[in-house]
């Protein structure tokens, strides 16, 4: 019995402190309450007074009264009076206190669409472009608003172009040592038109990661990007049309077949034509059709395509995807050889990088996505698949760069342009010189 006496002694002894701790809770949330409401009047008595100063037009005493307010106090009222004095900084003319405030509140999250579209637009007034593209882009992930995407979009693809004197180049490698002819014999030069590699060979192809394939003496060399040689061929080739990652496509007596770099034959079938991709796929092609291999040259398709669209890079995969034609037209397959949509276009470009280049039956060029789905109209004379965000367009007889919304953000005034690459891009003026034309704010995008 004494022990149901304990038992219930401390029952009640535990119901008690809880009691009293509901007690304390309830006294402290009520004095928090009150300072809270405490705050709230002191700051509205403050921010009273700055608004009377404001009235007669006293903007910095009324500035330092609701920055004393701000400073002072944390209250849920905080967000509105950094919108009246923002106001005011407009109002009073502070440039630089409004756009400090803008920039804080960017910072905190706290800022609207249109200070994020102040901010910009300001910096690119200063031609403080590499500033603007970064608040812009926080402004869209934060709102998504079409203003903001204007104005980025006009914004991002400022450019600068470096001359050459070739009027004859290969395609560049993702670094940037392109292949060029002076008249006589091929080298490598530097986007401003310097020699790279000396003008020594009779063939050159572009680089493919630290080795490229030239031709000296009607043999074909694999050289370093010093210029050292790798590897000699022993078999005679007629041509080297490829290299990609450390395999070539070689020809010899009309028929194509892959080659390690070091010229050695992978696998005894011949082909009437043949591409490389990155991806490691090949495209090759025997009696009109074209048939998918994977990297051990084994058939991940049947010979059922038509055609095989390749991109500038002289590849038909990019990353995922390839652009392939049957009876009805081109489409998208993946590396399975799989199609990814019932739609057929009369014609298309190698995918690049993102949306494909496609044209109607008349010959007028548009835009494609991964869907089959026609996201930029035909209304082009020619056109690249996208890259770098952007796609090289004829228009009106001369070429020029169009965003994803088909708006020409780089004018069309070359005599030919090509696909982005690592942020620069090939061209060529009235003369038909090559030049390189770089994004100045690729890095930021």
């Amino acid at each position: 019995m004494a022990k149901k006496k304990s038992i219930v002694k401390r029952t009640k002894g535990a119901a008690g402190g809880i009691l009293a701790a509901m007690l304390a809770a309830g006294w402290l949330m009520a004095a928090y309450t009150a300072l809270a409401h405490d705050e709230v009047r002191e700051q509205d008595a403050m921010i009273a007074v700055a608004r009377e100063y404001l009235e007669d037009k006293l903007y910095v005493r009324a500035a330092a009264q609701y920055q004393s307010a701000l400073a002072a106090y944390d209250t849920e009222n905080d967000l509105r009076y950094e919108g009246e004095l923002l106001a005011l900084y407009q109002e009073g003319g502070m440039t630089e206190e409004y756009y400090a405030l803008i920039r804080k509140r960017i910072g905190t999250g706290d800022a609207a669409m249109e200070e994020y579209l102040e901010l910009a637009g300001a910096y690119a007034r200063e031609e403080s472009v590499n500033k603007a593209i970064p608040v812009l882009r926080q402004g869209m992930e934060a709102y998504g608003d079409q203003a903001l995407v204007d104005l980025y979009e006009s914004l991002c693809y400022g450019y600068e172009i470096s001359g050459t004197a070739f009027s004859q180049v290969g395609m560049p490698s993702s670094d940037w040592y392109i292949p060029a002819f002076d008249g006589e014999h091929w080298g490598y030069i530097r986007t401003n038109g310097k020699t790279l590699l000396d003008f020594l060979y009779e063939e050159a192809t572009c680089f493919a990661g630290n080795y490229a394939v030239v031709r000296l003496d009607g043999t074909y060399i694999l050289i370093d990007k010093d210029g050292y040689w790798n590897a000699v061929d022993k078999n005679g080739l007629d041509e080297v049309t490829a290299i990609c990652g450390r395999r070539i496509i070689g020809v010899k007596d009309g028929r194509y077949a892959v080659y390690s770099n070091t010229f050695v034959q992978q696998g005894s079938e011949t082909y009437d034509k043949a591409y490389l991709s990155d991806n490691g796929l090949v495209a090759v092609q025997k009696d009109g059709r074209w048939a998918i291999l994977d990297e051990d040259l084994q058939q991940v398709t049947e010979y059922r395509f038509t055609d095989v669209a390749v991109n500038s890079k002289g590849q038909v995969f990019y990353g995922n995807y390839a652009v392939v034609a049957d009876e009805g037209g081109y489409y998208l397959i993946d590396k399975a050889g799989e199609a990814w949509f019932e739609e057929r276009f009369a014609d298309a470009k190698g995918i690049e990088e993102g949306l494909f280049a496609v044209a109607d039956s008349s010959g007028r060029w548009g835009f494609a996505n991964e869907k089959g789905e026609l996201v930029v109209d035909y209304q082009y004379e020619d056109a690249y698949s996208f890259s770098n965000r952007l796609a090289a367009v004829k228009y009106a007889g001369k070429w020029g760069y169009v965003n994803k919304y088909g708006t020409m953000v780089i004018e069309a005034q070359f005599q030919q342009a090509w696909p982005f690459l690592a942020g620069s891009s090939l061209v060529t003026d009235d003369l038909g010189n090559y030049k390189v034309l770089k994004l100045k704010y690729y890095s930021l995008f």
